[in-house]
């Protein structure tokens, strides 16, 4: 065999079909509706704090004003579901049967960080067929304190003290931005979230209908809250 054979590309009937179905999925006409949401989350001195709005649109379209996406994965790990919500259901139930197994083997509650990775290695095993989301993960564990990631479609993990994820993340961001500061208070970033939320709904057409708040600690249960805002 010549050695430019062996630079040249396998032609497998495997190979084949996964072209096809690219080129079917790039050239579809099939209609597609664009979502919209905003979530949030904040470190701060002893907790995480998330908070997400209440609606899911399809374009123009309010599909739900009571939609979930803030989810509890463990009782030390929560996160927050942007996209398409069929996607991020499925993933959220993996994630939570895959850290489930891990606590009852290591009998300890499971990192942040490898919880994150997990749900990496899922997303980023599909990335030819990506899962349209985007996920807000965290929570607080002996080992690394309170620890917010933000995760990818593709898997990527961006540690970060503050993130904003959905069509209305830009309006967000600017206030976290401006009011973020190290150290603060469970209160005071409880209120920075209210408002970053609050900014998004606002001015984001698909964001709304009330805000669910979530407010993860080190030794204590989250405590869950709703918030009524007048649109």
């Amino acid at each position: 065999m010549r050695k430019e054979d062996l630079l040249k590309p396998m032609n497998s009937h495997f190979s084949q079909t996964s072209e096809n179905l690219i080129s079917n999925s790039q050239n579809s006409d099939a209609p597609t509706f664009k979502t919209g949401t905003t979530t949030v989350g904040l470190v701060c001195k002893d907790a995480v704090i998330f908070g997400t709005d209440k609606r899911a649109s399809m374009a123009y379209f309010v599909s739900s004003k009571t939609a979930e996406k803030l989810h509890k994965i463990q009782e030390h790990l929560y996160m927050t579901i942007a996209g398409s919500v069929a996607d991020a259901q499925y993933l959220i139930d993996v994630l939570k049967a895959e850290t489930s197994l891990y606590q009852y083997k290591e009998e300890k509650p499971i990192k942040v960080k490898s919880a994150g990775k997990m749900l990496s290695n899922i997303l980023y095993q599909n990335k030819m067929f990506p899962y349209q989301v985007g996920l807000l993960l965290g929570g607080v564990t002996e080992e690394e304190g309170p620890t917010l990631l933000d995760i990818g479609a593709y898997g990527s993990i961006l540690p970060d003290k503050f993130a904003s994820v959905g069509s209305g993340q830009n309006f967000s961001l600017g206030v976290l931005e401006a009011k973020f500061k190290e150290n603060l208070s469970i209160t005071e970033g409880k209120e920075i979230v209210i408002k970053a939320v609050t900014s998004s709904i606002i001015r984001d057409m698909a964001s709304g209908n009330g805000i669910d708040i979530a407010i993860v600690k080190k030794d204590a249960p989250a405590e869950r809250d709703f918030i009524a805002i007048k649109e």
